[in-house]
């Protein structure tokens, strides 16, 4: 018979330990290592698999991505706005927004580039499974970058700045 969860409180040196691994930044950084890790686990998926993939085998990397998608969307803004004035943060807010959504306009378009290049219009299956997979590795490449720069990103604020 299995044993129960026990559940506690943290003490204050585990909570301090925590404020500072997440003060770090390191839940994105962890979020865009998963990203890479489901898109290498999907690729390997799609290329040895091939005809037998069915749809529960494809949902566990996509978990996954959902995982790191979350990991890393949420942090990021306070990580990216944490030293702006009180006075500038709508702005800066708003001027975040739009670099996102510039930055997935962006990649849907490279990652299409990059897909139609390698189909050339055509419409046979192991022609697109292949320029997929070849997809998958460019996305997968753009994530390990992703991770790269994340380490640049300040940490949390520990005051709001005037």
């Amino acid at each position: 018979m299995a044993e129960p969860v026990r559940v506690r409180r943290l003490t204050d040196q585990e909570g301090q330990r925590l404020q500072q691994i997440v003060r770090r930044g390191s839940t994105p950084q962890a979020g865009a290592l998963i990203a890479v890790i489901s898109m290498v686990v999907y690729g390997i998926q799609i290329s040895s698999r091939q005809a037998d993939l069915t749809l529960l085998a494809m949902t566990g990397p996509l978990l996954l991505l959902g995982v790191a998608f979350g990991t890393i969307g949420g942090p990021l803004a306070d990580m990216s706005l944490a030293k702006v004035p009180h006075k500038d943060a709508g702005s800066a807010s708003g001027l975040f927004n739009t670099a996102v959504h510039l930055g997935i306009a962006f990649g849907t378009a490279l990652t299409a580039l990059v897909f139609f290049s390698a189909t050339n219009g055509s419409s046979d299956s192991a022609v697109n499974r292949e320029a997929f997979t070849g997809v998958l590795w460019w996305v997968a490449g753009a994530f390990a970058v992703m991770w790269a720069l994340l380490l640049f990103l300040p940490t949390h604020a520990n005051g709001q700045a005037d």
